[in-house]
C-alpha cells in the first residue's frame, strides 16, 4: 500500500470518529414517552341520589278540638282503630299468612311502603286536628310502630325516609309551636311555647335514637344483600371471596343513601338533645305531686 493510500485511510477513520462523536445519544422514542408521560388514574366515586325527602301537610283546624267533646271522642276512637289495624296487618306480615277471602284493607302488608301509607294517613288526621292533647301521644305510638316495623320488610329508602322526615318535622313543630312549612304559630299556641311535655321530649329522643340506629342497621343489611347477589351473579356461587369480604366489612355501608340516613330525626334530636332523661322524668314526677 502506498503512503498516499495509508494517509487517505487514516483521514477517513478520523472523519468517522468525528461524525460519531457529534451524533447525540438518545433513548428510543417509546421509552422516553413512557417515562415523561403522567398516567392519570381515575377512581370512580359512589353515586349520590338526586333525591330529598318531601313534606306535604294538610290544612289544620283553626282551633284545637274542645276537651271532652264528642268530636274528641270520635277522633280518639278513629286513631285507636287505625293503629290497631296497622298493628294487625303488620303482625300478619310477620306470620306470612292471610285467611282466604280476606278483604284488601285487612290483608298483610307486602312491603314497608304499604305500611307507611297507612301510618301517614293517621299522621295527617292527627295534624289536621290541631289538638296537642291527642297528637303527641298518638304520634309517639305511630313513630314507635314505624321503627319496630323496619326490620320486617326489605329496606326501601324513599318511603322510609319520607315517613321519618314527616314525623321528625311534626315533632319539631310541636316542640316549637311553629308550622314546619309556613313558619306560622300553630293553632291554639303562643309564640315560643312548647306543646310537648318534658317526659314526652325524653321519649321522643329515645325513640329517635333507636330509629336512627335501626335505619343504619337495615341499610347495612340491604347493602350486604346487594353485594351477595352481585357475588352470585359473578361466579355462580353463594359462597367464597365475596362472603368473606362481607363478614370482614361488618356494618360498613357505602350506599348513596347514607347521607339521608344520617339526617333521620335530625330536627327533633337537636331540640331535645340537651335534656337528661333521669332529670326530666324526675321533674315531671315532682310537678305531679
Amino acid at each position: 500500500m502506498s503512503p498516499a493510500s495509508i494517509q487517505n485511510e487514516q483521514d477517513s477513520d478520523s472523519d468517522s470518529d468525528v461524525e460519531f462523536e457529534d451524533v447525540p445519544i438518545s433513548l428510543p422514542t417509546r421509552s422516553r414517552n413512557m417515562e415523561d408521560t403522567e398516567i392519570a388514574i381515575t377512581i370512580p366515586s359512589a353515586p349520590q341520589p338526586q333525591w330529598t325527602p318531601t313534606l306535604s301537610l294538610p290544612q289544620q283546624r283553626s282551633h284545637p278540638i274542645p276537651s271532652g267533646s264528642e268530636e274528641e271522642i270520635q277522633l280518639r276512637g278513629q286513631i285507636s282503630t287505625g293503629i290497631e289495624r296497622v298493628t294487625y296487618r303488620k303482625m300478619k306480615s310477620d306470620m306470612g299468612m292471610d285467611a282466604p277471602g280476606t278483604p284488601a284493607s285487612a290483608r298483610r302488608y307486602e312491603s314497608f311502603k304499604e305500611l307507611a301509607a297507612d301510618v301517614e294517613g293517621l299522621i295527617d288526621t292527627l295534624w289536621v286536628s290541631a289538638t296537642p292533647a291527642i297528637q303527641t301521644e298518638s304520634l309517639i305510638t305511630l313513630a314507635g310502630l314505624t321503627q319496630t316495623s323496619l326490620p320486617s320488610f326489605p329496606f326501601e329508602a324513599p318511603p322510609t325516609l319520607n315517613i321519618l322526615h314527616k314525623l321528625d318535622s311534626i315533632f319539631a313543630a310541636l316542640c316549637t309551636s311553629t308550622h314546619p312549612l309556613t313558619g306560622a304559630v300553630l293553632p291554639g299556641a303562643q309564640p315560643g311555647q312548647s306543646l310537648v311535655t318534658e317526659t314526652q321530649k325524653v321519649r321522643i329522643r329515645s325513640l329517635a335514637e333507636r330509629t336512627r340506629y335501626q335505619v343504619f342497621s337495615c341499610l347495612a343489611k340491604s347493602n350486604k344483600s346487594v353485594n351477595a347477589a352481585a357475588t352470585v351473579s359473578a361466579n355462580g356461587y353463594g359462597y367464597g371471596d365475596g362472603d368473606d369480604e362481607d363478614e370482614d366489612s361488618g356494618d360498613e355501608v357505602d350506599e348513596p343513601w347514607m347521607l339521608e340516613a344520617a339526617r333521620v330525626y335530625e330536627k327533633s334530636l337537636m331540640l331535645v338533645a340537651e335534656q337528661d332523661p333521669e332529670d326530666e322524668a324526675g321533674m315531671d314526677e315532682f310537678n305531679c305531686l
